[in-house]
């Protein structure tokens, strides 16, 4: 499951020269060399893209199939966007004279625009192969960080999206028209008597079975087209800036000519053919989803009667079961945008007509309703038509059984290349059979031996090539499965966005909170009255955090959220992904993997957002009465603790770090946004934390359990914040500085092997030392233990080492982390002059 790789270079810089002749004659020679591949790309370039214009379709069409399964192939792409990443993270790439470099690149501009104008080719599997090379170049390529000024983007949002718009509109036409001469010609041929039906024979229904093969090639194209748009469109800027209102209503028109479609797909018994249609669906959602979401310029240029006619079209296709989840949940996330925009933002609503009022109030109820009942119920029952658990499974069996073919062919070609090199065909046979017991054999025996020789080598062929079709026919399976596990995925990744999007509230105001840092210099000391500045600062942004001030329209939002037990859905959604992987008991390939730990990921950043809202399910009963803690029942009472216990029973569970990190990160969003919640915290919980913040550095987890640590840091942060007894502040203490003084390992870390090993440890000792000048900062803060421990004497040993680490990893980390590091040096000097008095 892991995708090839191919070593495609980038341009090449040169460096000036410092030395002598030798190195100028170096550099002349790596020019001429630079020059001669510059010469051949050119070249290379300029044949393909004569092919491509060329004025017979069969060469045409002939060079587009080869560059789809070579230059624009996925695997292809992949690797050179790869590539590309590899080199954008140096400041320059030293290229050898000996460079692997292609003789075309994927990104040249002019073989581009030559692709964008076959999308328009008169002959459909001409621009069916244009426009799959260019989706799969959106898809795979990542071009999306490229210069707003370089070619690639120019060609992408002044030359592609015009065309895929004109494409989109000519094949919609052509299908409207085909769909009404299908429909005419199947009501014609039900009317007939059945002498009639007899005498037409098989003619009338060669003629509409052509006309079902040209729709579906139409569908393929505008599938194809949408999903190119789609990627445009979120990768590029500049190419939302070409989309009008207008382009807005051919995205909408897609939609019911679907059902329409599908319908007529079913009447006329084509049901095999209906799969373009539903994913052109999902394409032309996401592609209208993408194109409104934060888009207010878009959004606020729509008059009444054309924003009516997209909410209309949105919540039919949002309530339309017949519909694909992705269809229906990209419905659903365009809706969520222009509620944003309409219904949130207090500017614009102030600022427009009412002529508005009556679509703006569609729009909050639609989703207040009508998307909130899908989001729960996809939660609640899940994709009824696939079982993750069964779909891993076969993908594990599938891969292993076509790993076995592979290895099978590869012997049997090996064995049939050693006859042909000897060119003994018949004693290697006579050899697997048995020895010949004469020495001697006459003619006649000689030849019926070959004869033997050669029928078998023509059952060796016919086997070879029947292994070649079951082969090529596990691969289409294994594909098949692979991607209806990425679409269930997806679907789930995408519903917990939009839930997360709705808890997320408006972003009006970046930071309400008044600025207590201090200025940048060493002298200004540690004061008791800032500390309790920042105190105060920390509690209101908690507590704005967790009305959000809300507005009318969230609070029946979040209303409508509790009633439906989206909150209590989403836990229990969550806790069975966590305990997904180690029930599998396989070996889990690395594809599942990533996608589970993207899943989990995604739906705490929701959970994460969920509790910072005002939900009144948090503290209305609980749908369970008890809750399985490590092999033992809790009763739960409120769903604020169902929430607490059900977190903690995924923690309790044999999981690895990479689960647990998410698990702790959603508990840490529910103590600081639900300060209830940290009432609830029993000495079996506080034995926890302590347990993940000491036990020793598990280098298999990497990130993720430096992440497990610091959320586990955090929490007992916040846990120290509420008053506590002595004993329990120097336990908490003495964890904390244990892992302070060696940050990775339970011995000492001094000599970190690299600069990532650094940056981790300095991830920990940051959190360390901000959760100790918490605990210690103020004038009543245990002092007792403070002295005991010798905290002071930890903070004067340690500040030079962090201040040392924090240089060693300027290279690998981003200048938010080293201003963060920095602050908090500078605090750290602050805070020991301060209790030095």
């Amino acid at each position: 499951y892991h995708k090839s790789t191919t070593d495609i270079m980038g341009k090449q810089k040169r460096n000036k020269s410092k030395r002598g002749s030798k190195q100028n004659s170096n550099k002349t020679a790596l020019s001429a060399s630079s020059a001669t591949s510059s010469a051949n790309e050119e070249k290379g370039a300029s044949t393909i893209v004569s092919k491509i214009r060329h004025g017979d379709p069969r060469v045409r069409h002939a060079a587009l199939v080869a560059l789809s399964s070579t230059l624009f192939h996925s695997s292809s792409l992949s690797a050179a966007a790869l590539q590309k990443e590899r080199q954008q993270k140096q400041n320059h790439v030293r290229v050898s004279a000996k460079t692997n470099k292609p003789v075309v690149d994927a990104s040249d501009e002019t073989l581009l625009r030559a692709l964008s104008e076959r999308i328009l080719d008169v002959d459909i599997p001409c621009a069916t192969a244009a426009t799959g090379c260019l989706s799969n170049y959106v898809s795979f390529y990542c071009i999306g960080d490229a210069e707003e000024s370089s070619p690639e983007v120019e060609v992408a949002s002044e030359v592609m999206v015009p065309i895929l718009f004109q494409r989109i509109q000519r094949s919609l036409d052509k299908i409207t028209s085909l769909g009404s001469q299908i429909e005419s010609s199947i009501a014609s041929k039900v009317g007939e008597t059945a002498n009639a039906a007899l005498a037409a024979g098989a003619a009338g229904s060669s003629a509409i079975d052509k006309m079902f093969a040209f729709n579906t090639e139409q569908w393929i194209l505008v599938s194809l087209s949408l999903n190119t748009l789609a990627g445009l469109i979120e990768n590029f800027p500049s190419a939302v800036e070409r989309v009008s209102a207008a382009s807005l209503s051919t995205l909408c028109a897609v939609l019911p000519l679907v059902e329409k479609s599908f319908q007529l797909t079913k009447n006329g018994m084509e049901e095999s053919n209906s799969d373009c249609i539903l994913d052109a669906s999902s394409n032309a959602s996401r592609a209208i989803h993408s194109l409104l979401d934060d888009n207010i310029a878009i959004i606020t240029s729509l008059q009444p009667i054309p924003l009516t006619h997209i909410v209309t079209e949105l919540t039919n296709t949002i309530t339309n079961a017949k519909m694909p989840h992705m269809t229906r949940l990209h419905a659903s996330g365009a809706l969520v945008s222009l509620r944003k925009v309409l219904v949130l933002d207090e500017e614009l609503k102030s600022a427009r007509g009412r002529e508005y009022d009556a679509v703006v109030a569609a729009v909050q109820t639609c989703t207040d309703g009508t998307v909130i009942d899908l989001l729960s119920n996809l939660f609640e029952s899940g994709d009824k038509n696939h079982d993750p658990k069964q779909l891993v499974l076969r993908m594990i069996e599938l891969s292993n059984k076509c790993q076995s073919m592979k290895q099978d062919e590869m012997m049997e070609s090996q064995i049939m290349s050693e006859v042909n090199a000897r060119k003994e065909p018949a004693r290697m046979i006579a050899r697997r059979q048995k020895e010949l017991k004469e020495s001697k054999k006459t003619k006649a025996e000689n030849e019926d031996m070959k004869e033997a020789m050669m029928f078998e080598d023509k059952d060796g062929v016919k086997k070879a090539e029947e292994t070649e079709s079951q082969l090529d026919d596990v691969k289409d399976e294994l594909d098949g499965v692979v991607k209806s596990w990425r679409e269930l995925i997806g679907s789930y990744k995408l519903a917990l966005e939009l839930v997360a999007n709705l808890c997320s509230g408006r972003e009006d105001q970046d930071d309400d909170i008044e600025d207590v840092m201090y200025p940048d210099d060493d002298e200004h000391m540690w004061d008791s009255d800032d500390e309790a500045k920042l105190v105060s600062a920390a509690n209101a942004a908690g507590a704005c955090s967790m009305e959000m001030t809300c507005s009318p329209s969230e609070r029946v939002t979040f209303s409508s959220m509790s009633s439906k037990h989206l909150l209590a859905r989403i836990i229990s959604f969550f806790r069975s992904w966590v305990e997904f992987v180690s029930m599998l008991k396989d070996d889990v390939p690395a594809l599942v993997a990533e996608d589970v730990d993207e899943l989990l990921s995604t739906c705490a950043l929701c959970l994460g957002n969920m509790v910072a809202c005002d939900l009144s399910s948090l503290n209305e009963p609980s749908l369970k009465k008890v809750i399985m803690v490590g092999g033992q029942e809790k009763p739960v009472t409120d769903g604020l603790d169902m929430f607490w216990w059900e977190l903690i029973a995924a923690m309790s569970s044999d999981v690895s770090d990479g689960p647990k990190a998410h698990v702790t990160s959603v508990m840490l969003a529910l103590l600081r946004h639900q300060p209830k919640a940290r009432t609830i915290v029993n000495s079996a919980v506080l034995d926890l934390l302590l347990a993940l913040i000491t036990q020793q550095y598990n280098a298999e987890g990497g990130a993720n359990n430096v992440q497990m640590k610091c959320n586990a840091i955090s929490m007992i942060g916040l846990l120290c914040s509420e008053p506590h007894p002595s004993e329990v502040n120097a336990r908490v203490c003495s964890a904390l500085l244990e892992r302070l003084r060696s940050p990775l390992s339970s011995t000492s870390d001094d000599n970190d092997a690299d600069s990532e090993k650094a940056r981790q440890s300095l991830v920990i000792m940051h959190e360390i030392l901000d959760v100790l000048m918490d605990m210690y900062g103020g004038d009543d803060s245990h002092d007792d233990v403070f002295g005991q421990q010798d905290i002071l004497g930890h903070f004067q040993r340690c500040l030079p080492g962090f201040k040392r680490r924090v240089k060693k990893t300027v290279a690998n980390s981003t200048r938010e982390e080293l201003d963060t590091w920095n602050e908090t040096a500078l605090n750290c000097s602050r805070f020991i002059k301060y209790k030095k008095g």
